[in-house]
């Protein structure tokens, strides 16, 4: 595996050689819970979602904040991660066109800059990481099919430390139907103390990626297939990692993630997979999804394929 190896390795780029171990800042729930309420507040304020007559409902391991209207949101304690949901119904407040990409990112980046995400975040850097569009179609009765529609936009910010990234789940995502009203704004945030446990060297691209061809091999077993032939990197990264919504989580720690697909099979396999990025493990990890390739047919994830979703 010769070649994936090289190719993982050039595709991390470059690379810090010593990294920080940070301390992951936590907060009890009832102060959680008053952050919550300011924060809908602020944001009731900017987005003219009702929040009069809010009440928090503490279940175990979240609280609901429910609202008029069929507002709400969602607070989880182990992570501090939070979900608002605006109420509308799916098909509410469809876009009238389908509009350029370009003006979608606009729209996306104008509404977030409205909000009071420093109210929830702090001083965390947030950098606009992608677009999705969800669309809807339909056939005539002649078969012919219609003209999508589009029906909502997802804008995803990741959280940066320094220079480098907090991979994981979408530290922010923003859900907008037409005018750029909010249909679900998510939050997930780690932020750090401050406080470096330690400044341990990085391992070399080279050897982490040899440590995920060791991972890919044993994952598939006693499968026949070339994978000198049929593994093909679609990226590998280096940065930090953010757990799950539900999952807590007391240090950020330097990691190596990477995708690796599977060609040549009926059903395309991707793998994503994640070593620590020092040779202390500050973190117990395995294989860790970030994002699956996209990929025509079905996608095979490892066990905690949960790593990457975005906070719902």
């Amino acid at each position: 595996m010769k070649k994936l190896i090289e190719k993982l390795a050039e595709l991390s780029g470059e690379v810090p050689g010593r990294a920080d171990v940070l301390v992951v800042r936590q907060h009890p729930v009832d102060e959680l819970q008053r952050r919550a309420r300011n924060f809908l507040g602020r944001f009731a304020e900017a987005t003219k979602l009702p929040t009069h007559r809010m009440e928090l409902v503490q279940r175990k391991g979240h609280t609901l904040a429910l609202m008029p209207l069929g507002a709400r949101a969602v607070l989880y304690h182990e992570s501090g991660a939070m979900a608002v949901h605006g109420g509308l119904n799916p098909m509410e407040l469809l876009f009238s066109k389908v509009e350029e990409r370009d003006s979608l990112i606009k729209l996306v980046e104008k509404v977030s800059a409205s909000l009071p995400i420093r109210k929830w975040a702090g001083d965390a850097t947030l950098r606009f990481e992608r677009l999705w569009q969800i669309k809807a179609a339909a056939s005539a009765r002649d078969g012919k099919p219609t003209k999508p529609v589009l029906c909502r936009v997802i804008g995803a910010y990741r959280h940066f430390i320094g220079e480098l990234p907090v991979l994981g789940p979408a530290s922010m995502a923003v859900k907008l139907a037409s005018e750029g009203r909010v249909d679900t704004l998510s939050l997930l945030v780690r932020g750090s103390t401050g406080e470096v446990v330690d400044h341990p060297d990085v391992l070399r691209p080279e050897i982490a990626a040899r440590q995920i061809a060791g991972q890919l091999r044993a994952l598939m077993g006693k499968s026949k297939i070339n994978l000198e032939e049929a593994a093909k990197p679609e990226w590998m990264q280096f940065g930090y990692l953010s757990l799950p919504k539900r999952k807590a989580q007391r240090v950020l720690a330097p990691i190596y993630i990477a995708a690796v697909s599977i060609e040549g099979q009926q059903e395309a396999q991707a793998y994503l997979l994640g070593v620590s990025a020092t040779e202390v493990a500050y973190m117990p990890l395995g294989a860790v999804p970030i994002e699956a390739p996209k990929l025509r047919t079905r996608v095979v994830e490892p066990a905690i394929s949960e790593a990457h979703r975005a906070v719902a």
